[in-house]
């Protein structure tokens, strides 16, 4: 019996690999792995895939974008034959090939291999948009700039990969949560326009916003990637904002971060977004996606229930996320760090973040108190819910007489 990994989707669509026993096969686009993909999405040495007898076990080699494992992102993973791993755009899967006459290959379950990489999709029409460049790419997917030839107008448009919706049941629960999240309006969210399922793509067309996420705003905010305490407090003040309308309608979003927080060019209002993908994870696909070693989201900025798979969260993971994204604002890096998922997931339940004064003297000493009750490691010992939150901030506010906005 022989082992193969055939890439099925990207740019080298039709190539195999034959896996050795005893030996690993690196997977890449450089010159140290052993495949050399043509796929600029592709890390130099992206995975690694070793064979020890029956068992085959695929491992993350600090990829920037990630391995994924039949749509879920692995650290490391034991796979079976049919298992489809996704490395930036390429797909690949795993193949048994059985000597005899003819050499056939005999695989498992041929899961969306039809369907082009997501970045193959410019110039295509998913509904009625048509999808004119890519703008931001992630674990579930990716967004494009698109036109809608209906109402003429410009709309960012998300769509999913087919892997992370590869069964009716998932597809169904996408619609369904997009239906939910469709009535939902508040300034501070950035607003969903429709939603649908075109073939193997389920996408989500929202708002475009004239802007920059927060994780592009630390990275070029000054020398010492720190922001104005008072500019943090008032994007603490618009995402609490935010959270009030989602706890209002009963959604917790379940992955706060700088990335999901859009800046406005015009009025430096800050937006959240990403809300109707929490309501898509609902159920069996969020228990998957929220277990150690197979996390959706950034692990730096996921409160300590959030790594915790037999643990329900509630709208306080959402306001710890929240508090660690002002963290990061306004000491240039996350509360926690670590270099491996799991050394980050152990820090994050246990280490004791620095208070922001001992990076920057400039901080407020009273927000700096809600900033880290936000990040308490205990939900019960942070605000009760983003009412209180907002309460408090607001007092700070009017102390130092700062606008809130509105």
């Amino acid at each position: 019996m022989e082992l193969r990994l055939t890439v099925i989707g990207g740019p080298d669509k039709g190539r195999s690999f034959t896996l050795t026993s005893g030996k690993k096969l690196l997977v890449g686009r450089g010159e140290a792995s052993d495949t050399r993909i043509n796929d600029p999405s592709v890390s130099r040495v992206h995975f690694e895939i070793s064979v020890d007898g029956a068992v085959v076990l695929v491992a993350d080699r600090g990829s920037s974008s990630g391995t994924h494992v039949d749509g879920v992102q692995i650290e490391a993973k034991q796979i079976k034959p049919g298992a489809v791993i996704v490395a930036g755009d390429t797909q690949l899967r795993l193949d048994v090939a059985v000597d005899t006459n003819e050499s056939t290959i005999i695989s498992g379950p041929e899961p969306q291999t039809a369907v082009k990489p997501l970045s193959q999709l410019i110039g295509s029409n998913l509904g009625p948009y048509h999808l004119d460049s890519i703008i931001g790419r992630g674990i579930s997917g990716m967004v494009f700039k698109a036109t809608d030839a209906e109402k003429g107008r410009v709309a960012a448009v998300k769509v999913l990969t087919p892997q992370f919706t590869s069964n009716d049941e998932q597809r169904q629960r996408f619609v369904r949560a997009m239906k939910t999240m469709l009535p939902i309006r508040d300034e501070r969210i950035i607003r969903l326009y429709n939603a649908g399922k075109t073939g193997q793509y389920c996408w989500a067309a929202m708002e475009y916003i004239e802007g920059e996420n927060l994780t592009q705003l630390i990275e070029r905010v000054g020398i010492e990637d720190m922001l104005d305490w008072k500019k943090v407090w008032r994007i603490a003040v618009d995402i609490g904002r935010a959270l009030k309308a989602g706890y209002a309608a009963h959604v917790v979003h379940r992955n706060v971060t700088p990335t999901n927080i859009i800046r406005r060019n015009s009025d430096e209002a800050c937006l959240l977004g990403d809300f109707m993908l929490a309501k898509a994870l609902e159920g069996t696909m969020a228990q998957q996606v929220t277990s150690p070693g197979q996390i959706l989201g950034d692990v730096p900025y996921m409160a300590p229930e959030r790594t915790r798979a037999d643990v329900e969260v509630d709208t306080r993971a959402d306001l710890y996320g929240l508090g660690a994204t002002c963290y990061a604002l306004l000491t240039g890096r996350p509360p926690i760090s670590g270099t491996s998922v799991t050394e980050m997931i152990i820090n994050v339940r246990e280490e004791q973040p620095r208070p922001p004064k001992e990076y920057q003297l400039a901080v407020n000493e009273m927000f700096q108190d809600i900033v880290m009750k936000l990040l308490s490691k205990n939900p019960s010992d942070r605000f009760a819910n983003p009412d209180s939150l907002l309460k408090e901030l607001l007092r700070v506010g009017k102390y130092n007489q700062l606008d809130p906005g509105f």
